[in-house]
């Protein structure tokens, strides 16, 4: 009789149990529920300034992340910085050598004669001079003629280069034989260039 009761409690006890059970996971539910209507109300509130990252964004954060980890100043970067040293004095003794070259060669540019500096003769036309200056002297050029004359300045190798010109028309025009082509090619062009005054 005694295990009658037993049994027959037995099921009433096992409902109150679940009851209980029942009870506590209502609870947790509850409580799952009011944690998440807490985050709701959060994001709710930041919903101006929150904004989702991207996978983009998320990739820039990953590298910034790995870059963070790596040694700025390794051996490599120490090898790389004293070779590049090494270059830039190389090219920096190249250029030294450059300017010094450059100062030592000759400066070339071009002139203009106008007149030839002799009444008896008038140019038609101007005509181009190369001049070459360099520590030691100065020489003007007539490249067509092949004609040139040296001296300590531009202005005086310029004037003697203007007797040379006159020197050659004499000489070609008052030739008594045939003159090659050449010298006639030269005959021609200062023909075109200086008239010859009468008197």
């Amino acid at each position: 009789m005694a295990q009658r009761q037993e049994e027959t409690t037995s099921p009433k006890s096992l409902f109150e149990l679940l009851l209980g059970n029942l009870s506590d996971d209502a609870e947790l539910m509850s409580t799952r529920e009011r944690e998440r209507l807490a985050e709701r109300d959060i994001f709710s509130e930041l919903s101006g300034e929150y904004e989702p990252l991207d996978e983009s964004r998320l990739r820039v954060i990953d590298i910034q992340r790995r870059v963070a980890r790596v040694p700025r100043l390794d051996r490599a970067i120490f090898e790389s910085l004293a070779k590049l040293r090494e270059e830039v004095s190389d090219l920096q003794s190249r250029v030294d050598e450059l300017t010094e070259l450059a100062r030592n060669t000759a400066k070339i540019y071009n002139a203009t004669i106008h007149e030839l500096g002799d009444i008896q003769y008038e140019l038609t036309m101007p005509i181009q001079v190369v001049i070459e200056e360099d520590e030691e002297e100065t020489v003007a050029r007539i490249p067509e003629l092949n004609l040139y004359a040296s001296a300590d300045t531009d202005s005086e190798a310029i004037n003697e280069l203007k007797q040379e010109v006159i020197d050659l028309y004499k000489e070609l025009e008052s030739s008594d034989r045939k003159l090659g082509p050449l010298p006639q090619s030269w005959l021609e062009t200062l023909r075109k260039l200086i008239v010859k005054k009468n008197g």
